[in-house]
């Protein structure tokens, strides 16, 4: 009994394998194809995930399975030709082109080692499409693209600037003197006006005068009592001497 020959699968059976949305990337463990996931950029690394998933996990078992590899390859094709062209709007962006051939069709060649010579995918790029000028940006368009590299040097570390010794003028200081010297002489007319004109001035001045009359007044009466101490004073004296002679004289 002959190997019964297995028929394709539906052309929405393909679509379902290779347009899903995956959410495990059970495949991204070997090492070998980090080169190709470039992480500055998420959509470009995304491409590649789902790239190694749809090859190693879908594409490499079409003879296995259902003897399938043309049409499988046909999808696959049809799938990265649809991301190529959103990614690099038909090949006219010209910095995420110059990244998509580096990267994606740089993991399109590699993944072909893993598989035996009649199970290889043909690569078949996509055609030179048009697409509006108008609607690309800049960045995009530049004729060289600009890529950014992953790990940066250590920046070095910036030497704390030294202000210089400022020295401050002579009319500076001559100004400040000038200022002080003013706002003191202000002060003394202020309080020398309190003094002589206002009610407190009068006040403190009266009571001034009342120390000074009072203080004469003590120093007066303390010279009275001094003097008639004095006089006291002599008048026992000369009648000691009066007490004294007449002794003698009798």
């Amino acid at each position: 009994m002959g190997k019964t020959k297995k028929t394709p699968l539906s052309e929405a059976a393909y679509y379902k394998i290779f347009f899903k949305v995956r959410d495990t990337f059970n495949n991204v463990t070997d090492e070998q194809y980090n080169e190709y996931f470039y992480r500055n950029d998420q959509v470009l690394l995304n491409i590649a995930l789902y790239l190694l998933e749809n090859f190693k996990g879908d594409y490499v078992y079409c003879n296995m399975i259902n003897n399938d590899c043309l049409e499988r390859c046909n999808y696959l094709n049809k799938w990265l030709n649809e991301k190529k062209s959103l990614y690099t709007s038909n090949g006219k962006c010209t910095n995420n082109s110059v990244l998509w051939e580096k990267y994606i069709e740089g993991l399109w060649t590699k993944l072909q080692d893993s598989v035996q010579h009649e199970n290889k995918c043909i690569r078949v790029s996509l055609k030179e499409e048009k697409f509006d000028n108008n609607l690309i940006i800049p960045s995009c368009s530049n004729a060289i693209a600009m890529e950014i590299q992953g790990n940066f040097p250590d920046a070095p570390a910036t030497e704390k600037p030294e202000c210089p010794v400022t020295i401050v003028p002579t009319t500076s200081s001559c100004k400040a003197v000038l200022t002080t010297t003013y706002v003191v002489f202000g002060i003394l007319l202020f309080f020398m006006y309190l003094l002589r004109f206002s009610s407190v001035g009068l006040k403190l001045n009266n009571f001034l005068r009342g120390k000074k009359i009072k203080s004469r007044n003590m120093n007066y009466e303390n010279n009275e009592s001094l003097s008639s101490d004095n006089n006291y004073n002599m008048e026992s004296l000369d009648r000691r001497f009066n007490v004294i002679y007449n002794s003698f004289e009798n």
